[in-house]
């Protein structure tokens, strides 16, 4: 992968990939990407919004991807409803050119009725164990370990020291990057007797279509059934998932989270660095987990949540807000409770004041 091209990459070659409307010459070429404060003359950028022109001034940029009409700036530019997204499908087109497949080396170790698909690039120090099958396509990195009787499915890429323990399932066009590591034993024990007597962990792990895990990922193995990543979720990296946990579709977890065991989270959910869930609970469809948050109780769908315990975002905000004023209110307080006894002792005093009867000595 590179960022400049091998040839120059004209507009209209961009303009027939991503659509939307080009203002400017169709045969204007780039030859690489950048970003949009650094890019020059040769360069393909993107806009996301007005925001950036105003922060960044001027641009020489050699085309951008905007999303709308631009009058204000002579640079060429092709107008579509996601800059973001058309710049991420240009750069897979042109700038990730897809190696030839490399086959089997003979270096790699494999077990017993292995099934393999066509096109594979699997490198030397790959180890397969009994039953493997492997899909079409699938790339295999020198020191990726697969368990018996594990699949991968078509278009996989697997990059180097990823271990996928026994009895897994990997779905198509996955990737995993290095130091992951899919089930693991999930962390079950009994206690008896002040002595700890490991359950066996007997289940698997199932990993659906698209799905994308970050550098030194760890995923349990059920202690029966299946831990499941659904399709089209992104794990960052360092994230621990529990056994028997379930990750809905097309949710982002992002690095250093932790999800205790037999968790349910739901799709679309996003997930803050270092937050942490409990066991056995239900976080619903949709749901926003903010950085550092502890949530220990189910989470209906549709809301933000933050803090640690977890409470509405809203009134996360309001106490952060309360918290850098909590030495002057303590001692408003302070001042406060001098002044009511202080009042006190002075509506005593008067009390004592009084004659028998309630009256006081001037009415008598």
């Amino acid at each position: 992968m590179a960022t400049k091209a091998t040839t120059p990459i004209s507009l209209r070659q961009i303009h027939g990939l991503v659509g939307g409307e080009l203002v400017g010459p169709p045969q204007a070429t780039v030859i690489s990407l950048a970003g949009f404060e650094s890019a020059g003359p040769n360069d393909l950028t993107f806009v996301t919004g007005d925001r950036m022109l105003k922060q960044g001034g001027p641009t020489a940029a050699g085309a951008l991807l905007v999303h709308r009409r631009m009058p204000e700036i002579a640079n060429p530019h092709i107008v579509v409803a996601n800059p973001a997204l058309a710049f991420a499908q240009v750069a897979r087109t042109f700038f990730c050119p897809v190696s030839p497949p490399r086959g089997i080396d003979v270096a790699v170790v494999r077990g017993i009725d292995t099934q393999i698909g066509h096109d594979v690039s699997i490198w030397p120090g790959v180890t397969l164990g009994d039953r493997v099958i492997i899909g079409a396509r699938v790339t295999l990195y020198p020191g990726v370990f697969i368990g018996n009787e594990t699949t991968i499915g078509d278009d996989t890429l697997l990059y180097p020291n990823v271990v996928v323990r026994e009895g897994c399932t990997i779905g198509a066009r996955v990737i995993v990057h290095s130091g992951t590591v899919i089930g693991s034993d999930g962390f079950g024990y009994v206690q008896d007797q002040g002595h700890h007597y490991k359950i066996p962990q007997l289940g698997g792990v199932t990993i659906e279509d698209d799905v994308e895990l970050g550098a030194n990922v760890t995923i349990d193995r059920a202690t029966l059934g299946q831990t499941v990543i659904q399709q089209g979720t992104k794990i960052d990296n360092l994230v621990q998932i529990a056994h028997n946990v379930t990750i809905g579709a097309n949710s982002i977890l992002v690095a250093q989270v932790g999800i205790a065991g037999s968790t349910l989270v739901g799709h679309h959910v996003m997930i803050g660095g270092q937050a942490g869930l409990a066991d056995h609970i239900v976080i619903g469809d949709q749901v926003m987990i903010a950085a550092r948050a502890g949530v220990n109780r189910s989470l209906e769908p549709n809301q933000i949540v933050s803090g640690a315990p977890v409470m509405p975002h809203e009134v996360w905000v309001k106490a952060q807000a309360v918290i850098p004023r909590l030495p002057e209110l303590r001692q408003t307080i302070r001042t406060l409770e001098e002044r009511m006894k202080k009042l006190e002792a002075s509506q005593g005093v008067r009390g004592k004041k009084r004659g028998k009867g309630g009256k006081s000595r001037a009415e008598t």
